[in-house]
């Protein structure tokens, strides 16, 4: 049998293209398109590429890459042959994680008894300002009892307001407390970034496409395990994966690093110092847990 290279070569000088053409239509690496020509499919950087790149290969010089990926199937890569699944039925979450997650409700019982304060108060001093009416049928001395349902009056205001203070300042520390995901780029070389990521309310998601016109090649894993599904994204194709409750490692493999736009808890994610020049990337973030 023709090997797939040779067909791909052939192809593209029929069209009267160079490597560098090829190239510019495809956005592919030219050492790359030599390797699949070649059959060198050892230096892709995922087999996933291998599929991607002949795919859009093929299509660009007028062949159909559907059918030359199946009738080449048993000499290409299989993308995620091997790897395994996470059975997200059987994860448990750890005490920890259990506290966190009960940080976040809205209902505790203090909260709940300050929220009545206010009524409370006003029902003391609805009750002490029947008493003193009810003093003053036993008394003549009707100056001293407006003097003290006075006293009740503006002690009960005062209270209700210093209480109406407090709640709000704690609603407004809670409201402080509940920040959205920091993504910190700490280091960045030779098409290897590293990210630390702060506060982020977990589970959450990964959302990542590609600017209006371009398109991009993607996997991504989590906690080691590569994610499902993964490929080819572009603007009106976003792949968006979801991150549970025990996410501590994400990497992301970006194979045209230009066109990729991720976003994290819905904040995007800044981009390498040289992701315009190296296309291909791995991008690696690391959840720190705030406890």
């Amino acid at each position: 049998m023709v090997q797939i290279g040779e067909i791909l070569k052939s192809a593209r000088l029929s069209k009267g293209y160079t490597l560098d053409d090829l190239q510019q239509m495809t956005k592919i690496q030219k050492r790359y398109l030599i390797a699949i020509e070649e059959g060198d499919y050892e230096i892709m950087p995922g087999n996933f590429y291998v599929r991607a790149f002949i795919k859009q290969y093929a299509d660009t010089v007028g062949l159909d890459g559907d059918r030359l990926l199946g009738d080449h199937a048993s000499v290409i890569p299989e993308i995620h042959g091997g790897v395994q699944v996470e059975d997200s039925g059987s994860f448990s979450p750890t005490r920890s994680e259990t506290k966190r997650a009960s940080k976040k409700t809205n209902f505790n019982y203090g909260g709940s008894v300050q929220s009545q304060l206010p009524t409370l108060l006003l029902a003391v001093a609805v009750i002490a300002i029947v008493l003193v009416i009810w003093k003053a049928t036993l008394s003549d001395d009707g100056e001293q009892i407006q003097t003290e349902v006075a006293s009740i009056i503006s002690q009960t205001t005062l209270a209700s307001q210093e209480t109406v203070s407090s709640n709000t300042e704690q609603t407004d520390s809670a409201v402080v407390a509940e920040q959205t995901a920091q993504v910190t780029l700490v280091s960045s070389a030779d098409g290897y970034a590293e990210y630390d990521i702060t506060s982020l309310s977990l589970p959450s998601e990964l959302k990542i496409s590609a600017m209006a016109g371009g398109s991009s090649w993607i996997s991504v894993s989590v906690n080691g395990i590569v994610q499902e599904p993964s490929g080819i994204v572009d603007s009106e194709n976003p792949l968006t994966v979801a991150l549970p409750l025990n996410t501590s490692e994400i990497e992301v493999v970006v194979g045209v690093m230009p066109a990729t736009i991720i976003e994290l808890d819905g904040a995007v994610v800044a981009m390498p110092a040289d992701y315009q020049e190296i296309q291909t990337q791995t991008l690696s973030f690391t959840v720190k847990s705030v406890e």
